[in-house]
């Protein structure tokens, strides 16, 4: 599997996951599912069943079915798909995502070149207002230009500063609470107001 995949914990409930599609694969069998859609796994196999007990469904199924299964041994794994692949603009700008642009030219007037070394940093509010905002990421590959070369030849690359979305999340654990710090609460209690007076 690819680098820009993750793996899916394979106790987190399928309620829990988020983005809409997964992607199912065996090493051992060498076999692969396309993305599969997260609402029609939940509304086929319950949206409260977990990960790996899916994969194994899945792997149990079909016109040719892991033989493996029943003995446990079966080596398939659900992946999260990279969000370049199923998110659109108002994702990323909701997000924080940015974007890198990566020339990728290898030819000019018939001669071999290298591309640009120089990445232009894309902004987000801008593709989201040009394009939409439910413009997929995916249809973005070619229609952004070098400002170096002014090739359509080019990459790129998501940026994502935290994991869209959380990809699995302990439900039991209450949230962290710190302790006010003694200028916080004078300022609470005699209403200090900063600034000049």
């Amino acid at each position: 599997m690819s680098d820009h995949y993750r793996p899916i914990p394979p106790e987190m409930l399928l309620a829990a996951y988020k983005i809409p599609e997964i992607k199912i694969e065996c090493a051992r069998c060498r076999r692969n599912a396309a993305s599969l859609q997260t609402y029609k796994l939940a509304r086929r196999y319950g949206a409260n069943i977990t990960v790996g007990d899916l994969v194994r469904q899945i792997a149990g199924s079909g016109r040719r079915p892991c033989g493996l299964v029943a003995e446990g041994q079966c080596s398939a794994q659900a992946w999260q798909p990279p969000v370049w692949m199923w998110a659109s603009l108002d994702d990323a700008l909701k997000g924080g995502w940015w974007a890198r642009l990566h020339c990728m030219r290898h030819t000019a007037a018939l001669k071999r070149v290298d591309p640009c070394p120089e990445v232009t940093i894309l902004d987000t509010e801008t593709l989201h207002a040009t394009f939409g905002y439910d413009y997929p990421l995916a249809r973005l590959q070619g229609k952004i230009r070098c400002r170096h070369c002014n090739t359509n030849v080019t990459n790129i690359e998501w940026v994502v500063p935290n994991p869209v979305p959380p990809p699995y999340s302990s439900a039991g654990e209450p949230p962290l609470r710190l302790r006010p710090t003694k200028a916080q609460v004078g300022h609470r209690k005699f209403r200090v107001i900063d600034g000049d007076a």
